[in-house]
């Protein structure tokens, strides 16, 4: 909706204002408060800005060739995060927390004065449409509740009544926005776009693959540091490789999935992130670091094959005046899921550690218990990706 309310170049030149101002705000932070209002104004700009650069890939081009570039996306989606732990831990051990915000200023700035001059208003301008502040007020209470609930829940590794209560709440206001969209004439998020078998299909695998993602990539280092007494840099550089191999692979995953279609790039994809998964249930402190670079940067070769293409077949799937809507719809699966998976994938580890392992254990001994059952975990969302797979459709279907 608020794609077609706003001309394309101001919207996100205005995003990249808001994303600058957080970064600005973040950077000279004097307490925790600061610094998490720092990091939620990031988030508003950096949460809008992925969906309006997909709206417009659907505007410019057919069905045919969005395989591609939506692979291209997908590099700069997803290799952000694989090259954070590297990137993120030389800042922080060699010039502090602030600089992970600092850095950014200079490089928005540059973005800035690039956009000014060379971005183009893509989309036709409806004034007619109206934004539902009710919906968006509804949307942020309710994620946000639900995602700080299974955040605190997966820090102290057990559920309270705090956290117990936001996260009941949370999905409660979830409700009243999902039965509010579908009584408002022109809704915030369209949900007729969960009629669609193949996009539902599709949505659910990307979100899969997103949990794949973000969760081990917060997991991992975490391993690396407690289990093996890494540093945060070198604990970075480890997933370094795969952060490489991602780049490489999305754009040629983008390309084959316009030439064979989604069912065996899905199949090949999940398959991959299993092997890879696999090796990490059976880590222990002793384990060669190589092994650990090398399952990891393997299994990352799978997400890059599944995660972008998945999510482009479920927008193809729809018809066009819904295309807007399925990039809404879709994009909050996915971040959402990415964002829980990772909260249960914490809570895993700290139940682990703390009432599976047995406290006559080495410390070391028992945080490795903990993440081998987070390890666990991810390995069996990969197993329900590959088998979820086979219900997609060939290319001759």
């Amino acid at each position: 909706m608020v794609f077609h309310r706003f001309n394309t170049k101001h919207t996100f030149i205005s995003l990249l204002l808001i994303f600058l101002l957080g970064s600005a705000c973040g950077f000279l932070a004097s307490n925790f408060w600061l610094l998490l209002l720092g990091r939620l104004i990031q988030a508003i700009a950096a949460g809008a800005m992925i969906p309006l650069i997909q709206n417009v890939v659907l505007v410019l081009y057919p069905q045919e060739k969005r395989g591609f570039i939506m692979g291209v996306i997908g590099l700069v989606i997803a290799f952000g995060p694989a090259l954070g732990p590297t990137t993120g831990g030389w800042i922080i051990d060699n010039l502090g927390l602030k600089w992970l915000f600092g850095i950014l200023i200079p490089l928005t700035i540059i973005l800035l004065a690039i956009s000014l001059f060379n971005a183009k208003n893509v989309n036709k301008i409806d004034r007619t449409q109206r934004v539902d502040w009710v919906s968006v007020v509804e949307s942020c209470l309710g994620f946000g509740a639900l995602l700080y609930g299974f955040s605190d829940i997966g820090n102290i590794g057990t559920i309270n009544f705090t956290n117990g209560f936001i996260t009941i709440m949370g999905f409660v206001v979830l409700v009243f926005f999902c039965c509010r969209q579908l009584k408002l004439e022109k809704p915030l998020v369209n949900l007729s776009v969960f009629r669609n078998y193949t996009f539902n299909l599709t949505t659910i695998l990307s979100a899969i693959s997103n949990i794949a993602l973000l969760s081990v990539e917060l997991v991992l280092p975490l391993y690396l540091q407690r289990v093996h007494g890494l540093s945060a840099f070198q604990a970075g550089l480890m997933l370094l490789p795969g952060a490489i191999l991602e780049g490489i692979t999305s754009p040629i995953a983008g390309r084959l999935y316009d030439k064979f279609g989604i069912k065996k790039l899905s199949l090949i994809g999940y398959a991959i992130i299993i092997l890879g998964t696999m090796p990490m249930i059976f880590f222990t402190p002793e384990t060669n670091l190589l092994l650990v670079a090398g399952a990891y940067a393997f299994r990352i070769i799978g997400i890059a094959t599944v995660m972008m293409p998945t999510f482009t077949e479920g927008l193809n799937a729809l018809p066009i005046d819904l295309y807007v809507h399925g990039n809404a719809a879709a994009s909050t699966a996915r971040q959402i899921a990415g964002s829980l998976g990772t909260a249960v994938l914490m809570m895993i580890i700290a139940f682990g550690s703390k009432h599976i392992a047995g406290n006559n254990m080495l410390q070391t001994e028992q945080f490795n218990y903990g993440y081998r059952y987070a390890f666990l975990a991810s390995f069996i969302f990969a197993l329900i990706g590959f088998v979820l797979s086979f219900w997609l459709k060939s290319k001759h279907q």
